[in-house]
């Protein structure tokens, strides 16, 4: 065999060729199989076409071993990438008249034990690829529906196929379309999707990820929508909040990446902000990209008005009612409170912590209070519901959740006790530091006592610091502001505008807006959101939008499987499921035929369990087998 480069009005094509002499004795080619543009260097293109043949043909030495020459990290990779594609098209067949390569001989080849014909001991299995995280994945994208819609869109057959490949690799190993194509190789998606994704390189998912970018508002609408009709949803409720995600490199390029404080702590890198809009079930409804130094509060009536030219229109997804928006304390300024109502919604808002301080002679009235059933395990809740005593000239007619959780004061007051032990020991080391004459000067040493307490604020705000003749530094613990905080820590105040909702109802309410934090955590962890390596502000979108498909699929997944009970997280399940594989099954005879089979292996019990939950079938999935004759010369 030998590789031939042939030219095409598309451009170039690699093929992988085999000679071989007609019933006539006329010396011919034929090609085994197309490769694409694959850049195959000229000087390993004998020995990777020799070892291609031999492994094809299941040539033996005396060893029964293939025959075992050493190649290059370079000379493997293509070696297993060919006889992959070979068997993923399963149209090769040798033919039978050929000289040119010859089967293995019988000599030195010792006596097999047989099983019905079949060389037991030769049995063997190649090409093993990772399919049960593709599988499940494949399946939520065809059960939404997101292929045929892409069709309808002008998405032909291969760009629909690497769609849902590219949607897919975040949900198994998230990667840059420069590493993806190397990745197709080592997984089933070929097998499921057919070869044509690993043809045309990076290329053709940089062009993908435009494409889908054109259509983002229209496909955003349809996964809305089919989710809505798959589970049967009643959505009444808005869940909007925001993160970040940040460059590896200047992001020079992109007018959106901009430095600001980042949730990642990575405040040496641009980064862009992205807010997006759940359900309460934690279904995405829209996404938009903001400025990386765009203040929270300035994003929700672009928010609003970008769902509005989508999902929102369709009265028929809210049941023809405007939904109570749920907004974290940052971004429910008074201005956003009255937009909301201006425009017909009800919002449920988490009061600012600064602001509870007002309300500590409320929260001291433990009688008042009420225990949320159901909490025993997770940590007991207190609530007390009571009109805004604050409510000035009737400027709003919100009812006010008064809420204190036993775990959030845990938290609080360790938070607080870490920050206050750092603070202390950098005051002891300044005071020994002035005490040696290291620092001189009282505007050098308030600037020292200035950054401590910017670095420790928490913790500052509890001790007056004074710095006495002869440069004396002492500190003092101001006692009534440390117990008044005591007694707020785990304390937090719920509004909302909604009069018909009970205390138990606000809370269950206010604490769905964690499905909105799950949402976050899944794109950031699970499914490559950051970093970005993007230079280009359209492909940071498109790297978004993709990222976001992907959460669609994942969530799919994860939902059918909480509606089960089962509630291990997305990464246990990827791990259970990544030992289905598919295989390449070598199957040799006695009379010196050489089946090829190559297909899915059969899942375990557990596997099984997951699949049947979701929804997916694991059986008549795509094989192919191709039988080698032995040839006499």
């Amino acid at each position: 065999m030998f590789f031939r480069v042939k030219k095409t009005p598309s451009g170039q094509v690699m093929q992988l060729i085999e000679s071989f002499r007609d019933s006539m004795g006329r010396a011919r080619n034929r090609v085994v199989v197309s490769l694409g543009n694959a850049d195959i260097p000229e000087e390993l293109s004998k020995s990777i076409a020799k070892a291609v043949e031999n492994k094809l043909y299941n040539k033996y030495d005396g060893t029964l071993a293939l025959f075992p020459e050493q190649y290059s990290a370079k000379e493997q990779h293509w070696i297993d990438t060919i006889i992959r594609h070979i068997d993923n098209r399963g149209t090769w067949r040798p033919y039978q008249g050929s000289t040119s390569a010859e089967a293995s001989s019988e000599e030195g080849v010792p006596e097999e034990e047989t099983v019905d014909g079949v060389l037991i001991n030769k049995v063997e299995h190649c090409s093993d690829t990772g399919l049960g995280p593709e599988l499940a994945g494949l399946h939520a994208w065809n059960e939404l529906g997101v292929g045929n819609f892409l069709k309808s869109m002008g998405f032909n057959d291969k760009q629909c196929a690497c769609a849902a490949s590219a949607v897919i690799n975040k949900l198994v190993e998230p990667l840059s379309e420069h590493a993806l194509v190397q990745w197709l190789h080592d997984t089933s998606l070929p097998d499921l999707l057919g070869g044509e994704i690993l043809q045309g390189g990076e290329d053709v998912y940089y062009r993908l990820s435009d494409k889908l970018l054109k259509h983002q508002s229209q496909i955003i609408k349809h996964l809305v929508s089919s989710e809505q009709k798959y589970f049967k949803l009643s959505r009444s409720v808005l869940l909007y909040d925001l993160t970040n995600t940040y460059f590896e490199g200047t992001a020079l390029e992109n007018p959106l990446a901009k430095r600001d404080c980042s949730k990642h702590k990575r405040n040496d890198c641009p980064q862009i902000v992205l807010g997006m809009v759940f359900d309460n079930n934690g279904f995405e409804l829209g996404h938009k990209i903001f400025e990386g130094n765009r203040n929270d509060a300035t994003t929700l009536e672009e928010m609003l008005s970008e769902l509005g030219k989508g999902v929102i229109s369709e009265d028929t997804l809210f049941d023809g009612i405007k939904p109570i928006v749920i907004l974290d304390g940052g971004i429910a300024t008074k201005e956003n409170l009255k937009m909301l109502k201006d425009n017909n919604y009800s919002y449920l808002v988490n009061d600012s912590r600064r602001g509870r301080g007002k309300y500590e002679k409320e929260f001291l009235e433990e009688e008042a209070f009420s225990i949320v059933p159901g909490r025993e395990e997770k940590g007991e809740v207190f609530v007390r519901l009571i009109p805004d005593p604050y409510n000035q000239a009737n400027e709003t007619e919100d009812i006010l959740l008064l809420c204190k959780s036993a775990s959030r004061k845990l938290k609080e007051m360790a938070i607080r006790s870490k920050m206050e032990e750092r603070f202390i020991e950098e005051l002891e080391k300044l005071k020994v530091s002035i005490g040696k004459g290291n620092i001189k000067g009282k505007e050098a040493i308030e600037r020292k006592i200035g950054k401590i307490q910017t670095r420790y604020s928490r913790a500052a705000k509890y001790y007056e610091i004074e710095l006495k003749e002869k440069a004396e530094l002492y500190w003092q613990l101001r006692s009534e502001k440390y117990q008044t905080d005591d007694n707020l820590f785990g304390s937090y105040v719920i509004r909302t505008d909604r009069k018909d909702l009970k205390q138990d109802e606000i809370w269950q309410l206010y604490m769905t807006l964690t499905r909105a934090e799950d949402g976050f955590r899944m794109l950031k962890s699970n499914l490559g959101l950051r970093p970005n390596h993007h230079r280009l502000e359209d492909r940071v979108d498109g790297h978004v939008l993709i990222t976001v498909l992907a959460y669609h699929v994942l969530h799919f997944i994860m939902y059918k499987l909480r509606l089960s009970g089962d509630h291990r997280s997305w990464p246990v399940i990827r791990r259970i499921l990544s030992t289905h594989c598919y295989s390449t099954i070598i199957v040799p005879t006695i009379n010196g035929t050489i089946h090829r089979i190559r297909k899915s292996g059969l899942p375990d019990e557990t596997q099984k369990a997951i699949y049947r939950t979701i929804g997916v079938s694991y059986k008549n999935l795509p094989h192919t087998r191709s039988v080698i004759t032995k040839v006499r010369n």
